[in-house]
């Protein structure tokens, strides 16, 4: 039995000859990824709702009340509109910030939870940490530019409405560092949170409904501690209600005194180590899910 004559085949396979790219361009690569997610850009316009609905809801009423100062007219000739200060925007920012958190933080981590996918993350040079870093760098990135733009625009507006811009600008210079630390630690709080919260779940709805509960049950028990108990323990237990240390800390930031029993300063370190432990705590979650 003869057989016939061999063929050779050429399937056109060749080497990769592109760019080979380091460790930064792969972290950046899911950072942007990240923010992507984060306001539903590349998805259906169903996904776009819920994130740029309550990014609406914290930079367009400073607008509106930007547009309302410039038809009533300068401050100093209007006795009935005044604009909010730098202190009550934040003060009113913690509510549609962190809902936004809540809705949208899961989805940088819960869908790759699901699809089991943060092993094929760690099958290329990537480790967890550089995953679970870019992706809060991501969401940072997003929460950190809703918290800082209505300052700007507010500051902005006061420096053009002021009879002397520039004695304005030197006069409140600082207000710009203030406002932009009130704005990162906002931001970097409600990430941490969010985002540990989400490594729990394989579910954004259960993400979300987490976070809320972590939020309004410390409230409860700051509100109890605040109005039924008094002293130093009692005093300590009122840190458990998030947006009340946010505020309080964001009151002494700007050099204002805080409706708290605890001054800013304390709820400022209180925030700052809780940020710290949630960090850590979600890169060693990071660790558990990548290798099993």
């Amino acid at each position: 039995m003869t057989s016939g004559p061999a063929e050779v085949f050429d399937l056109g396979y060749k080497g990769y000859a592109g760019e080979r790219t380091g460790r930064w361009a792969r972290r950046g690569a899911i950072w942007r990824d990240g923010i992507r997610i984060s306001l539903g850009l590349g998805r259906g316009t169903g996904a776009k709702i819920a994130p740029w609905l309550l990014l609406a809801l914290a930079l367009v009423p400073m607008l509106v009340l930007v547009v309302i100062a410039a038809f009533v007219g300068p401050a100093e000739s209007s006795d009935d509109f005044e604009l909010p200060s730098y202190v009550e925007y934040y003060e009113w920012a913690i509510v549609p910030l962190g809902l936004f958190a809540a809705v949208v933080a899961p989805l940088s981590i819960c869908p790759d939870r699901r699809d089991r996918v943060l092993s094929l993350y760690a099958a290329r040079p990537i480790t967890p940490l550089d995953y679970v870093g870019a992706r809060f760098a991501a969401f940072l990135t997003v929460m950190l530019a809703a918290g800082v733009l209505p300052e700007a625009v507010l500051f902005t507006w006061n420096v053009l409405d002021a009879k002397h811009p520039e004695t304005f600008l030197t006069d409140h210079w600082n207000v710009v560092p203030r406002a932009v630390a009130s704005g990162v630690l906002l931001a970097v709080v409600l990430t941490a949170l969010a985002l540990l919260v989400a490594s729990f779940a394989t579910r954004r709805a259960y993400a979300s409904v987490g976070m809320l509960a972590v939020i309004f049950v410390g409230s409860a028990i700051g509100g109890i501690a605040d109005e039924s108990f008094s002293g130093g323990v009692a005093n300590a237990f009122t840190l458990a209600s998030l947006d009340e240390a946010l505020t309080d800390a964001v009151n002494w930031i700007f050099g204002e005194a805080g409706d708290g029993p605890l001054p800013g300063y304390v709820s400022l370190l209180w925030l700052v180590g809780l940020t710290v432990v949630l960090a850590a705590w979600l890169v060693r979650r990071t660790n558990r899910l990548v290798r099993g």
